[in-house]
């Protein structure tokens, strides 16, 4: 069976990235042949050569791809992102161009069943055909990196947030309120890594970087380091306004970093603040729980334990993959698919 992943335009890493990466690396056994590009660079002969066209996002990229499907007679798997959901799902400029790509779709695929139970809400008829498919996580070991290897000492406290430079990812949302927590605790860093994806953001976060004592934008940072990267971190951070569920933060909390996130849809789906995490709503709020993350090292280890148990739980590797591949299967049994049909 051929799946073409078809991802959200000039987006060449981030979460989708690592997503659909590691679907192509754990189905490959069962004999799932996954293709992934994004929507720029996907092609006619990519649309032909697939059984299956797996689309992550609506807005983005469905809506531009159904005719293709249509067209072709393929059947269309549909992932609702954070921003599906939480932006543009019920929004009057946007939700009728989503319609087609969700009423066409076989399978749609959530993180959360907060997001599914909206879509739900919104577009009943799309609820038969709703999952909920909890990420596993696949955190590469590293390459042995060191906090001296990233140019940080052993009595600096690092506040962490690894996010492509993009509104909706705010990676300035935290900087005022660490600033904050900086001028009563002098050791505290925050440091922030990622590709630019917008220009202007990008430029926000160069000229606030440059006048600033106590944080660092190390630019983007080969996944291969990113285990090493959290290992020197002291608190991993999401600072997103809208979330479907944050990989930095799966990962983060997979090797037990104490982890603190802007209180959004998806990231209260994942963590229970104050058991496992905190959030934050606001920047008082913000530098309260910073505060008492560098201070306080049984909270930090509370969290931590806390994060490697939802972890262990909740994110499996082997159930996402058997999930997706129950749901590929069926998806070609319903409608079948090519040279697959049955």
């Amino acid at each position: 069976m051929k799946i073409l992943i078809v991802l959200p335009p000039n987006l060449p890493s981030g979460g989708n990235w690592t997503y659909s990466g590691r679907l192509k690396r754990n189905l490959l056994p069962y004999g799932i042949q996954i293709t992934i590009k994004p929507l720029d660079r996907v092609n006619s002969a990519d649309y032909e050569a697939a059984d299956i066209i797996h689309s992550y996002n609506a807005y983005a990229t469905g809506r531009h791809i159904v005719q293709e499907a249509k067209r072709l007679e393929k059947p269309m798997v549909l992932t609702m992102t954070g921003t599906d959901v939480n932006e543009h799902l019920g929004h009057p400029d946007t939700t009728d161009s989503m319609a087609e790509a969700v009423d066409y779709a076989s399978a749609i695929v959530f993180l959360t069943d907060d997001a599914k139970e909206r879509l739900a809400t919104l577009r009943p008829t799309a609820a038969e055909k709703s999952h909920v498919i909890n990420l596993g996580v696949d955190l590469p070991e590293g390459v042995g990196k060191t906090r001296a290897d990233f140019h940080f000492s052993d009595d600096e406290f690092l506040f962490l947030l690894v996010a492509g430079l993009r509104p909706v990812k705010r990676p300035l949302d935290a900087f005022s309120g660490l600033q904050k927590v900086h001028e009563q605790h002098p050791h505290v860093r925050f440091v922030l890594v990622g590709p630019v994806l917008d220009e202007k953001v990008g430029q926000q976060v160069e000229s606030a970087f440059a006048k600033s004592e106590f944080a660092r934008y190390l630019g983007s940072v080969p996944y291969e380091e990113i285990a090493d990267l959290y290992r020197a971190a002291d608190v991993v951070m999401n600072t997103s306004s809208s979330e479907g569920l944050s990989h930095a933060l799966l990962e983060a909390m997979s090797i037990g970093k104490p982890v603190l996130a802007s209180n959004v849809p998806g990231n209260r789906d994942l963590i229970q603040d104050g058991e496992n995490g905190f959030l934050y709503a606001e920047e008082q709020e913000l530098v309260q729980k910073a505060t008492q993350l560098v201070t306080d090292a049984a909270v930090r280890d509370k969290l931590s334990k806390g994060s490697l148990a939802t972890i262990a739980e909740r994110f499996s590797l082997a159930l996402e993959r058997d999930t997706f591949l129950a749901l590929y299967r069926n998806v070609c049994k319903r409608t079948p698919c090519g040279a697959n049909k049955q």
